[in-house]
């Protein structure tokens, strides 16, 4: 009784005007009918015949009951748990992914905290990384992502753990980047838009990346296909990897497996496999990789973030060459620091990005290190 109790607590959470465009677009048919505070819906599959009266009115007493009724009609409909019901009910505008961690410790369901801790974090990276890959891609990822992906990833919610191994909804609503802000689409856009959104694409794209890297190392020739796709569409940054790896398959009887629910009322821009078990036999090859990507980019860097320092010549006039300190936010979500040397024409152009406050981007190779910051020979300068 506790989980009925539950289930019934959570669907008076559930919005009759959503669950109203989610039944019509399942082929549902709305009946006419005299009671203003009660929708009547109906649908004939094959022999079958199914009613719900769907609540309208959140103020009637038997809100939650009421709709607890149609949510059982409806999982009956289309062969579903009650709970999974529930699930896109309350989420009908997510596409949720799965993450499913199979090792002994977890079958009953629980696992370490240092281990939940780790899942949490990485699954995090993979779905920022994913996103990045599709916005920027590159062989890798350095600095902090841009507000609109951050606040994407921000936007995603962790759903609760099902029992059978240890497995994590996250559920993802869908999004678009529109003037570099992420804005939240509604039921009511137009379909083309929301198959076509930031989320189904991050989505699809995560679930496909995982298979290609899967499919990479059984053929044996992961390094070759990364590089080749490194700034493509089917780019898979080393970001990606190192947060695929990361996710509790280190251990020798370990696996991951990724699972994806679409939002059910969006049926454009599907994919056909939408599970991909990923176990310890990859955890090899994909840091392999990782630690050969990472011992170039120990020598390179990506900066962006505000100048709170210059440093140059006095004399105007005789100035051919300036040193400025960035600060920004590294990879590990901290404030740093790093000082790189200029041209007189970048640094010119630094002193007016110092006195507006603009954000500025300097790439270029390390060079040196004090206590607390950087210096890199910059081979690129430029404002936000």
């Amino acid at each position: 009784m506790i989980y009925s109790a539950d289930f019934l607590e959570m669907a008076g959470k559930i919005n009759h005007v959503e669950v109203a465009k989610y039944l019509r677009d399942l082929g549902w048919v709305s009946i006419s009918s005299k009671r203003i505070n009660v929708k009547i819906f109906q649908l004939e599959k094959g022999d079958s015949f199914f009613q719900v009266d769907l609540p309208a009115d959140r103020g009637l007493r038997d809100y939650k009951s009421a709709m607890y009724h149609v949510v059982e009609n409806i999982a009956l409909s289309v062969d579903k748990s009650t709970e999974q019901v529930i699930l896109e009910l309350l989420n009908p505008m997510s596409d949720i992914l799965k993450l499913r961690i199979k090792e002994p410790d977890s079958e009953s369901g629980s696992i370490y905290m240092e281990e939940a801790i780790t899942l949490y974090e990485n699954a995090k990276k993979l779905i920022t990384a994913t996103a990045m890959d599709i916005l920027h891609p590159r062989l890798y990822h350095s600095g902090r992502p841009d507000n609109a992906i951050a606040e994407f990833v921000a936007n995603c919610r962790f759903g609760q753990t099902e029992i059978g191994s240890y497995v994590v909804s996250v559920a993802c609503p869908i999004s678009i980047i529109d003037k570099n802000q992420c804005k939240q689409l509604s039921l009511f856009n137009k379909e083309d838009e929301l198959a076509d959104s930031l989320t189904r694409n991050v989505v699809n794209k995560l679930i496909i990346s995982a298979h290609q890297v899967r499919e990479a190392i059984d053929q044996g020739n992961l390094e070759e296909f990364i590089h080749a796709n490194a700034e493509t569409k089917d780019c898979i940054s080393a970001n990606f990897l190192d947060a695929l790896s990361g996710i509790n398959i280190y251990r020798e009887d370990s696996a991951l497996d990724i699972a994806l629910k679409y939002a059910p009322t969006i049926s454009k821009n599907r994919i056909e496999n939408l599970c991909v078990s990923i176990n310890h036999d990859y955890y090899e090859p994909i840091n392999t990789f990782i630690n050969s990507v990472n011992t170039v980019q120990e020598s390179e860097m990506t900066c962006i973030g505000r100048i709170s320092k210059l440093h140059a010549s006095p004399d105007a006039e005789r100035r051919n060459a300036g040193e400025i300190t960035i600060v920004f936010i590294n990879e590990d979500e901290k404030k740093a620091t790093v000082s790189a040397h200029l041209t007189k024409e970048d640094y010119d152009a630094a002193i007016d990005a110092h006195r507006e406050g603009k954000t500025v981007k300097v790439i270029g190779t390390l060079s040196g290190q004090t206590k607390k910051t950087k210096k890199i020979e910059c081979s690129y300068f430029g404002i936000i």
